[in-house]
C-alpha cells in the first residue's frame, strides 16, 4: 500500500510540475484608490467580458495576475467597479499597469504594443481635454490614428484603434464611408495574415454588413485611402521644414527616421544619397539623436531635408508614424498618399519602383 501511495504522489507531483511549467503571461502593478475593492481580470468572448480571476489589492493598491496565453494576440482588461484599463497580450509578456482611480488614468509597460496603447490613450485623452466629446469626430485625431494603423494594419494595436470609442461614440464610425475604408484596411490585413484569429471572421461579417448598409454593391474589402501625418521640425539653419513642403511634386517622398550617431548611419545615408541623386525620390530625414551636435555635424553635409526631433519637440512625430525603433522609413507616393513602411533601407530602391 505504501508503494501505491508513493507512486500516486509521484504522479501528482509530475502533473503539478507539468502544469507549473506551462507558459504564462502576467500583468501586475498598482491601482491607487483600489484598497478594499475587488480587482478583476477579464477577457472578451464575442463581445462579452468574462472574469478570468479576481484579487483584493494590497494596502498600497498592488495587484498581480498570471494566466496562460490564448494562442493569438488579444486584448484584456483590469476592472475596478466601473473603471477599466485595457492592455494587449501577444504571447508571454509581463505587463506592468499602474493606475489612479481618482484621475481614471493608467500607464502600461512591458511590450512594444503596450507602449503603443499608452501613446494612443495619451493622444486620445489630450484631444478629449481640448475638444470634449467632439474628439470622436476630430479629423486631426483620425489622421494621426490612421497613420498608426497604416504602420502595421494587422496588429492588435490597429484592432484596438478601430474599436476605440469616446463616450460611446466610435472614433472610426462604420456608418461613415471614409471611416469604413480605414476599418476595411484592418479587416483586409487580418484576413490575409491572421485567418485563424477568431476576431477575423467576425470583423469580415461586420464590415460587409456595414458596406451593404451604405448601399454599396461591392463586398470586397478596399485598401485604406488616407493622406499622411504631416510633421514640422527645424533644420540645421533653424528653419521650420514640413513633410508637406516636398510632397505632391510628382515624385515619391521617403520619410526616414534615423540616428546619425549609430553605426548603421553612414551605410544608410549612402543608399539614400544614391536614391536622391538619381531622382527616385525626395527625402525628409528625421534625426532622433540624443546629442544635437552629432546631428548638426552630419546634417549640414546632406543634400536632402534633414530635421531634428529634439526632447523639446516631444514624441508626437514618433507616435503618429508608429515608430518603435530606428532606422525605419515610410513612402509617400507622388499624389500624397502614405503607402508603406520599409524597415530595411537596402530594399528602398526596389520598393520605390512601384511608385514611379
Amino acid at each position: 500500500m505504501k508503494s501505491i501511495h508513493y507512486l500516486l504522489a509521484i504522479a501528482v507531483a509530475s502533473v503539478v510540475t507539468a502544469c507549473s511549467s506551462a507558459p504564462t503571461w502576467s500583468v501586475k502593478g498598482s491601482i491607487d484608490g483600489s484598497e478594499g475593492k475587488l480587482v478583476t481580470l477579464e477577457r472578451s468572448y464575442n463581445g462579452y467580458w468574462n472574469v478570468l480571476d479576481s484579487v483584493r489589492p494590497g494596502a498600497d493598491g498592488s495587484f498581480s495576475f498570471k494566466t496562460e496565453p490564448a494562442g493569438y494576440a488579444d486584448i484584456y482588461r483590469v476592472r475596478v467597479n466601473d473603471w477599466t484599463a485595457y492592455f494587449p497580450i501577444d504571447s508571454i509578456e509581463n505587463i506592468t499597469l499602474n493606475a489612479d482611480l481618482a484621475t481614471k488614468t493608467y500607464t502600461l509597460a512591458g511590450s512594444d504594443d503596450a507602449v503603443m496603447f499608452n501613446e494612443i490613450n495619451k493622444l486620445i485623452d489630450s484631444t478629449i481635454a481640448a475638444k470634449g466629446n467632439a474628439a470622436a469626430n476630430d479629423s486631426i485625431l483620425k489622421r494621426q490614428l490612421s497613420g498608426v494603423i497604416l504602420g502595421d494594419m494587422n496588429s492588435i494595436v490597429s484592432y484596438y484603434i478601430i474599436n476605440k470609442k469616446i463616450d460611446g461614440q466610435p472614433i472610426f464610425n462604420p456608418a461613415d464611408k471614409g471611416d469604413l475604408r480605414v476599418i476595411g484596411a484592418v479587416v483586409n490585413s487580418f484576413s490575409a495574415l491572421r485567418p485563424n484569429d477568431p476576431r477575423t471572421r467576425i470583423m469580415e461579417q461586420q464590415y460587409i454588413a456595414n458596406r451593404r448598409a451604405l448601399n454599396t454593391q461591392a463586398t470586397t474589402i478596399e485598401a485604406v485611402e488616407i493622406g499622411y501625418p504631416d510633421i514640422t521640425l527645424k533644420d540645421v539653419a533653424g528653419q521650420e521644414r514640413s513633410i508637406s513642403d516636398i510632397v505632391g511634386h510628382g515624385r515619391p517622398v521617403i520619410v526616414n527616421f534615423t540616428a546619425y550617431a549609430a553605426d548603421y548611419s553612414p551605410a544608410i545615408n549612402v543608399i539614400l544619397n544614391n536614391i536622391y541623386e538619381t531622382g527616385q525620390a525626395d527625402i525628409y530625414q528625421i534625426s532622433v539623436d540624443a546629442d544635437e551636435y552629432v546631428w548638426q555635424d552630419a546634417a549640414r553635409n546632406l543634400p536632402w531635408v534633414t530635421v531634428y526631433n529634439s526632447p523639446r519637440d516631444g514624441d508626437r512625430a514618433l507616435r503618429v508614424y508608429n515608430v518603435i525603433g530606428v532606422p525605419v522609413s515610410y513612402i509617400i507616393d507622388g499624389s500624397g498618399r502614405l503607402q508603406e513602411r520599409v524597415d530595411d533601407v537596402a530594399k528602398l530602391p526596389e520598393v520605390l519602383k512601384k511608385y514611379k
